[in-house]
């Protein structure tokens, strides 16, 4: 039991503390930014992907897992790293703060979060 309470305490809070710092900066100095997108998305895939397989120690690969689903979560994953790989080649930069190509930035943000939701819905629904 008090194993499940840090992830779910500590997931929810990093979220607000990644929102809560990008609306300060957004608010008070004016500054905008689309860091804090891509942090929101990083930490809110990891927490979907938590409530979805919520122990992930000692488990191997199920009988009913069909080569297909794996194809289409490595093609996504691939997807996923050519898109981010544009965005920062786009941008020139290294530093997420300076990112100033938004469009690019927001699908790189959901291409990260996707995934886990889409498992999510369909964990809840089998469940």
């Amino acid at each position: 039991m008090r194993s499940k309470v840090i992830p779910y305490t500590i997931f929810p809070l990093a979220l607000f503390a990644i929102a809560a710092y990008g609306l300060y900066k957004w608010l008070i100095d004016g500054e905008l930014r689309w860091d804090s997108f891509i942090y929101f998305a990083l930490v809110g895939a990891y927490f979907l992907d938590y409530l979805t397989e919520p122990d992930t120690e000692g488990k191997t690969e199920g009988e009913g897992k069909h080569s297909s689903s794996k194809v289409s979560t490595i093609s996504y994953l691939v997807l996923v790293v050519v898109i981010g790989s544009m965005l920062f080649i786009s941008e020139g930069t290294g530093r997420l703060s300076e990112l100033d190509n938004v469009p690019l930035v927001l699908c790189f943000s959901l291409s990260l979060v996707i995934l886990p939701i889409v498992r999510w819905v369909v964990f809840m629904k089998n469940r």
